[in-house]
């Protein structure tokens, strides 16, 4: 292919085709499918819009169904629905209504004025002789100069210097919050003050002697396992393991006894 300047032209874009236009199968004077909308009864004229359809005028779809009333028997006739109406010079004529006054509609001086007919023709053509730039002028010299306004001074405010109100607020919160932290910290501390009970000397010296003696009485049955020289039986063991776990507890709760003031719960 030679080389030239007119194949750098591109050629015109053709226009698509346009396509048939869309025509429904079923007329455009039926309702809806499954429509009753204006009718005077519930008949569904048009049951299946994307199928065959029939237009039934009887207030039964099938004339030969098992359902319904009988072909043999006389249907009553539709009486018409009477529409109501929003005159209200007959509704005075009915009675329902009695005019005591001549209403006036309060707003009909408030409305804007209404909007021109297309038949109305604007006024064209209208010239004023006034010198706007003259004008201007002399209104510019007439007019008094500008005062220049302070910048205000935030010193001699009334509230300056104070604590805004909603930091007073907040602070009021956290105070109110504060001591109801502290009454319920109280109320617990008493409660379960309650629940305990200080033991008297008397009663401390006797737990500690009893502490001792079954202290005393362990210790005797765990020597006598100490000179054996072999533990070979599981009993043996076990009973071993036993006294060594209840000498420990004995220990711990000997040394909680020797403290000056002790506790129990009620």
């Amino acid at each position: 292919m030679e080389e030239s300047i007119y194949n750098i032209i591109t050629d015109d874009p053709l226009p698509p085709k346009r396509q048939k236009k869309y025509r429904s199968q079923f007329p455009g004077t039926i309702q809806p499918s499954y429509s009753t909308f204006a009718n005077q009864s519930n008949v569904i004229q048009v049951k299946n819009i994307s199928g065959d359809y029939q237009l039934s005028s009887n207030r039964y779809a099938s004339e030969s169904g098992t359902i319904g009333k009988a072909k043999t028997q006389q249907l009553s006739p539709i009486k018409p629905r009477i529409m109501g109406t929003n005159n209200l010079d007959e509704w005075i004529e009915k009675g329902s209504l009695i005019r005591s006054r001549e209403f006036v509609h309060s707003h009909r001086n408030k409305l804007k004025p209404l909007v021109p007919r297309s038949i109305e023709k604007p006024t064209m053509g209208l010239q004023s002789n006034r010198n706007f730039i003259a004008t201007n002028k002399i209104d510019v010299i007439l007019k008094s100069p500008k005062q220049p306004q302070e910048d205000p001074n935030w010193l001699t405010k009334k509230n300056y210097g104070q604590i805004p109100l909603y930091l007073s607020q907040i602070k009021d919160q956290l105070q109110q919050s504060y001591l109801e932290e502290q009454n319920n910290a109280k109320q617990q501390l008493e409660e379960q003050n309650n629940k305990l009970q200080l033991l008297s000397e008397e009663e401390l010296q006797q737990i500690r002697d009893g502490l001792k003696q079954r202290y005393d009485e362990v210790n005797k049955q765990y020597q006598q396992y100490t000179h054996l020289k072999k533990v070979d039986t599981v009993g043996q063991k076990r009973r071993k393991e036993q006294f060594e776990k209840e000498l420990i507890q004995l220990e711990k709760d000997m040394d909680k006894m020797k403290k000056q003031y002790v506790f129990i719960e009620k």
